[in-house]
């Protein structure tokens, strides 16, 4: 038999084979594939979530792992999969490799608890046993104080989510707001980082005013040509100097109760100051010259996203995008940076 032939048979007979598997998968049940709630690229990746674990608003890393999930794993489950975790009496965290319990102090011990944030969102009122995690998910768990701030709603540290995913997978569209000289950065991410998204692009300035001045209820609620800074109904994401962006009426809600909507680092007058978790008083950074920090417009972790890139100059506002497009923002619950985009610690 020629060597001509014998090729000819192979082709034919991988061809048979390529048709009878062909012929297997048509008449195989869909309901196999529909049983499995997750896209069914998890058959080959993996059905994997990533768990972070840090202390002090995310100052001290205690560890990182990406973790293989199983059926009904909930984000204590995941938790413990990762790390040696003590229960308390009724069922709450208590101490994660050691982590816990709160420091003591002139005044007595700190009042301190273990946090979990999905996705960059805190989330209160699910117990952590009964949150069950999907695939892809990041679950952040964060020992902080609770005295100081009673909840921290939304951390810049695991850009870009909460952007993409939302409040429990509640996403709501993009919006990118720009300050004056920074367009050319507001089409970077979103070309580059937020390109599935297709996001709006917005000018802070333009001829219905500047900065928002009047709150969004004088604008119809389908206009997205307006000077506002912050739309409800969108998750918005700015980039603009501080001295632009402050005139909308929910970024300068949010700036002047940073306590109440969980900013731990922000700019007052021209001068940015920080307030960690831990800390018992802010202070005055006084390298800093870019930010970047998250909210929500009610300070609730269900709220409207605001999630801003600014600074008190233009080489900061780029400095501060260069630290969060590079991730060295990462863990950060805020992120300080210098003019050369140098996290300050």
């Amino acid at each position: 038999m020629g060597t001509e032939c014998i090729r000819a048979i192979a082709r034919a007979s991988y061809a048979l084979v390529l048709l009878a598997g062909t012929l297997l998968l048509a008449g195989c049940d869909a309901s196999s594939f529909r049983d499995d709630p997750t896209d069914n690229s998890t058959r080959i990746l993996g059905r994997r979530a990533s768990v972070i674990v840090t202390a002090d608003g995310g100052r001290t890393l205690v560890t990182r792992r990406s973790v293989r999930l199983e059926r009904g794993d909930s984000a204590a489950d995941v938790l413990g999969g990762v790390a040696d975790v003590r229960l308390a009496p009724d069922g709450t965290i208590a101490q994660v490799n050691g982590y816990g319990g709160g420091g003591l102090r002139a005044l007595g011990p700190d009042q301190s608890a273990w946090f979990y944030r999905v996705d960059g969102i805190e989330t209160t009122g699910i117990r952590p046993d009964r949150f069950q995690v999907k695939p892809g998910q990041t679950i952040w768990w964060d020992l902080r104080r609770y005295d100081i701030y009673d909840r921290l709603p939304v951390a810049v540290g695991n850009f870009p989510e909460p952007l993409f995913s939302g409040w429990r997978d509640s996403a709501r569209p993009l919006r990118i707001a720009h300050g004056t000289e920074f367009l050319e950065d507001a089409e970077y991410f979103r070309d580059s980082v937020f390109e599935k998204l297709d996001p709006d692009i917005v000018s802070l300035k333009g001829d219905n005013g500047f900065g928002g001045i009047g709150g969004e209820d004088d604008r119809g609620a389908d206009d997205l040509d307006t000077t506002l800074a912050v739309r409800r109904g969108h998750a918005n994401f700015i980039i603009a100097r501080w001295e632009q962006v402050r005139l909308d009426p929910f970024v300068a809600d949010i700036n002047m109760d940073s306590r109440g909507f969980g900013l731990t680092t922000w700019i007052e007058g021209t001068t940015v100051r920080r307030q960690d978790p831990d800390m018992e008083f802010s202070e005055v950074l006084g390298r800093a010259e870019g930010l970047v920090w998250a909210s929500t417009t009610d300070g609730e972790s269900d709220g409207t996203i605001v999630f801003l890139v600014t600074g008190i100059t233009d080489e900061g506002v780029r400095a501060a995008a260069r630290a969060l497009r590079s991730g060295a923002c990462q863990f950060y619950v805020a992120c300080a940076v210098d003019r050369e985009g140098t996290v300050i610690r």
